[in-house]
């Protein structure tokens, strides 16, 4: 129990104590000595006064709440408070109590029934996780399996493609065409599979180094401008003086590359796609913008789900898996980063994300 007055710490405890066979109740008088006590020892439950002397309102309830662990929360707060109590619940607590308001009984019941309700949602919580890591088991081992005959097909249709069986037809070269397209779009997607699989496992390395932005930014617009001029796109890259950021090129690349392919896929011929940058702060803000069909706002609270895919306006879109987006989100995240759009339909969507400003580099000072 985290309660600064000792008066109300020995009514309660008398309370449960009571009402609550077996408990052993341990007490904290400050936020400080209760983030402590909970890193020191597991908890069935934590009974916590969002009026603290070192913390006051939510503020106490978020840091409580991201050291009880699995413990259940019950929040008290003062009656001229007690809307705080609903917010609490909203934000993760069990229940609430209101000082001065609770019946006989009442604060053992609530608390009994807290420590019920979060075992119930503990065991929801870990048999979704082991749902989660057999499905990622699964796909990873299909995904394997996958490549080793994708790569025969690959092989023979490139020996094909090049005239190595003999020379071919105008409709020959035609039908090899779509299916080399095809077999690499499915190259894709098993990728993409696998790196679900790695990083659900942590098995992806970010290796975050000193990154100057205007050579990455530049190589990888380039590297996009033959693919959007198929589409009859105007694709360009807005000129900003970025400082040097702290990231894994390789993994900026990739999420880079994820966002200016999908805009080249949603933006129909004579449309535009610009790539901008501006620091923001600590961070280094990266926007993708583009004239294509946007996003619903349904759509947009989804676009980084796994496998979620928004419903294009073209057969052109329907390819993947839905899980570029889902694989960048992490990658940023795990760069101390975040990715976010802001779309609206019919006018286009700006994908966003930052990057930490690399710390300024000081030589050190020598003696003459």
């Amino acid at each position: 129990m985290i309660e600064d007055s000792s008066s109300d710490f020995a009514i309660l405890k008398a309370e449960l104590d009571v009402f609550v066979a077996g408990a052993f109740v341990e007490h904290a008088p400050t936020l400080q000595r209760s983030l402590q006590q909970l890193s020191d020892a597991p908890y069935d439950a934590v009974l916590v006064d969002l009026g603290l002397p070192d913390s006051d309102g939510m503020d106490t309830f978020e840091r409580v709440s991201e050291s009880a662990g699995s413990a259940a929360i019950v929040v008290i707060t003062g009656d001229r408070v007690a809307d705080l109590g609903e917010q609490a619940v909203r934000s993760g607590a069990q229940d609430y109590l209101v000082k001065g308001s609770q019946r006989v009984g009442e604060t053992g019941r609530a608390v009994a029934y807290a420590i019920r309700r979060q075992r119930v949602m503990n065991d929801l919580q870990r048999a979704r996780d082991a749902q989660l890591l057999a499905k990622s088991d699964f796909l990873s081992h299909v995904s394997h399996e996958l490549r080793s005959p994708l790569a025969v097909v690959h092989q023979f249709g490139s020996l094909l493609e090049d005239g190595a069986g003999g020379p071919l037809n105008a409709q020959q070269s035609e039908f090899i065409a779509i299916l080399m397209r095809n077999v690499s779009q499915l190259k894709v997607m098993i990728d993409d599979l696998l790196d679900v699989s790695r990083e659900q496992h942590r098995e992806v390395s970010v290796e975050i180094v000193r990154t100057s932005l205007g050579d990455l930014l530049s190589e990888t617009v380039a590297a996009f401008g033959p693919l959007a001029g198929q589409h009859q796109i105007a694709l360009e890259l807005v000129d900003s003086d970025l400082p040097d950021v702290s990231a894994d090129p390789g993994r900026v690349r990739e999420v880079l590359g994820q966002l200016l392919e999908n805009a080249v896929k949603f933006t129909p011929p004579g449309g535009r796609i610009s790539v901008s940058g501006a620091e923001d702060g600590a961070m280094v803000r990266l926007t993708v913008r583009d004239t294509g069909c946007g996003l619903t706002e349904h759509d947009s609270a989804q676009v980084f789900d796994q496998f979620f895919q928004a419903s294009p306006s073209d057969e052109r879109g329907r390819n993947g898996l839905g899980l570029g987006l889902f694989i960048s989100r992490e990658l940023i995240r795990r760069q101390g980063g975040v990715i976010w759009v802001e779309s609206v339909p019919g006018r286009g969507a700006a994908f966003s994300f930052t990057l930490p400003v690399a710390l300024a580099y000081k030589p050190a000072e020598v003696s003459a």
